[in-house]
């Protein structure tokens, strides 16, 4: 086989592997609409739009095909019906027939009998017994993940590609038949889930010592309901949230144009754009997962794109990466001085690029995940909420959707803290926010903005959605008791809503409007909830 022949056989085997995601989305899309949601046939019509560009690109021309039609049929039948959305998912199983197919082509584990992968994320439990196996599951489940059970010794080769898990997550000791699981599953390699994670019995799993080095996390049973849940909550977060690259400068027709092939391979969203200027106004009208700069652009320098990039509040933790042709050492000091936290040079693999961009923003997102929580709840912190509320809002303007954004208040907190300490009154925030977070979709965000008050980031939600979600937590809220040493103290709360785009354009008109809202709940009675204009 030819060098060229290697890398297009290199590229089908990327495109084949993000099959899982890309159907999985698909079929979200498709609940959604089935369920009535506003603009879902149209996201669901771009996904086919998207399958009927790519298939033919990497070697599938039936996907291609398959998906063209569809996306057609959606077309001119946007609003559903139960027969409709049959049809949808009958064609959606077809393209995963077609995907396992592929990946029989090239040498990618298969199985005879594809089964339907069920909405949702996906995970595997590795050693099915006992009462800790029943938790694990029920932690899992809690997160809405859909859970299949296998015994220890199952092979990732038997599962089809379009069948791929999120997690799988291994029951075991620190013996020698764990070792070789983990050895198995979390070896990199085409079969290997997004995450892998011990679930340890025993104590001595050190995780600077191979095999469990290549584990996403080790979590100790006795730490399931809570330290997994926080995980897994935040994988499907993050797998949830598309990926996003900006482009500065690239050689549209050399190895930067093959590497957003690649990427876009991957369900990556890629922007190009050319200069400083251009760049400055695209950094500004949205935010990313990843910066990718040329070292030479035009308008301004690098390391100039760079520091400015770093100056911006919003953008100090987002990974940058230098793409250039060729680099001295000197010029590589000076773009990591600069604020890069990588250099990659464009006659580099493409596959090896894109896998470690990939890889720059899940650690950034983990990154997030530890650096934007409120110490107290563990929820998100309001500099996160609003960084996520910009990503949202940017994704809504894109695909023509709504996004809810709610604020909450404890009402009267300051009495409870002057009658019974602050001790009583760190109880009760951190109840609210199990509250809160168990009255929302596990996909939703909740934060604690401050103090007593907390935000809920709900993603394509109209306003009367997102009063009935707010009116939801605030019951719920109402409706469990904070224990305070013998007794208890029934909470009350005030909330503001508002929504993009109806009353504003960006993160921060919506913020302000939610919070306008919610000084009118608090003015006019309290324990309500007030929605923006209203």
């Amino acid at each position: 086989m030819t060098g060229a022949a290697e890398f297009f056989e290199e590229l089908r085997r990327e495109y084949l592997a993000e099959a899982p995601a890309r159907l999985s989305e698909m079929r979200k899309d498709l609940a959604a609409w089935a369920a009535g949601e506003p603009d879902a046939a149209n996201s669901l019509k771009v996904r086919f739009h998207r399958l009927a560009g790519s298939g033919g690109s990497y070697g599938f021309p039936d996907i291609s095909q398959l998906a063209r039609t569809i996306e057609r049929w959606i077309g001119a039948n946007p609003k559903p019906d139960p027969a409709g959305a049959a049809h949808v998912e009958s064609a959606i199983a077809a393209l995963a027939s077609i995907f396992d197919q592929g990946a029989v082509a090239v040498g990618l584990p298969q199985m005879a009998q594809p089964k339907p992968r069920a909405f949702g994320w996906q995970a595997l439990l590795l050693g099915s017994s006992g009462e800790l196996a029943v938790q694990v599951e029920a932690t899992l489940s809690d997160a809405q993940y859909t859970v299949q059970r296998k015994p220890l010794g199952f092979d990732p080769k038997a599962i089809p590609v379009s069948e791929r898990p999120d997690v799988a997550v291994i029951l075991g000791t620190t013996g020698a038949e764990t070792e070789g699981v983990i050895g198995t599953w979390a070896a990199p390699g085409a079969t290997r889930p997004p995450s892998v994670v011990l679930v340890s019995r025993g104590e001595s799993a050190d995780p600077l010592a191979e095999p469990y080095a290549s584990l996403d996390a080790i979590i100790r049973a006795g730490n399931v309901e809570s330290d997994l849940l926080s995980f897994v909550r935040a994988l499907g977060r993050a797998a949830t949230a598309p990926r996003s690259i900006l482009v500065v400068d690239s050689d549209d027709a050399g190895a930067t144009r093959t590497l957003v092939n690649a990427l876009d391979g991957a369900a990556v969203r890629v922007a190009i754009v050319a200069g400083g200027q251009a760049a400055r106004a695209a950094l500004e009208h949205e935010a990313w997962d990843l910066i990718v700069t040329d070292w030479r652009i035009a308008e301004t320098t690098g390391p100039a794109l760079i520091r400015w990039i770093r100056s911006q509040p919003h953008y100090r933790l987002t990974p940058v990466v230098v793409f250039a042709a060729q680099m001295s050492d000197d010029e590589r000091l000076a773009a990591i001085r600069a604020g890069a936290d990588d250099v990659l040079i464009k006659a580099s693999a493409t596959s090896y690029v894109a896998q470690a961009l990939l890889a720059r923003i899940e650690r950034n997102r983990a990154i997030r995940a530890v650096a934007h929580r409120d110490d107290l709840t563990g929820l998100l912190n309001q500099e996160a909420v609003h960084e996520e509320l910009q990503r949202a809002v940017s994704a809504a303007r894109r695909g023509n959707e709504s996004v809810g954004f709610l604020m909450f208040d404890l009402d009267h907190f300051r009495r409870v803290n002057e009658q019974h300490g602050s001790g009583a009154g760190d109880g009760i925030l951190t109840q609210v926010a199990r509250v809160l977070s168990g009255a929302v979709r596990s996909s939703d965000l909740v934060a604690r903005m401050g103090g007593e008050e907390f935000g809920i980031l709900v993603r394509r939600c109209r306003i009367d959605d997102a009063a009935r979600v707010a009116e939801k937590a605030r019951a719920a809220v109402s409706d469990t008791p904070c224990p305070i040493g013998t007794g208890s103290v029934t909470v009350h709360v005030s909330g503001g809503v508002a929504c993009y785009p109806d009353h504003g354009t960006t993160a921060e008109e919506i913020f302000r409007a939610a919070d306008r809202a919610l000084s009118t709940a608090k003015h006019t009675g309290r324990d309500r909830i007030v929605v923006a204009g209203s």
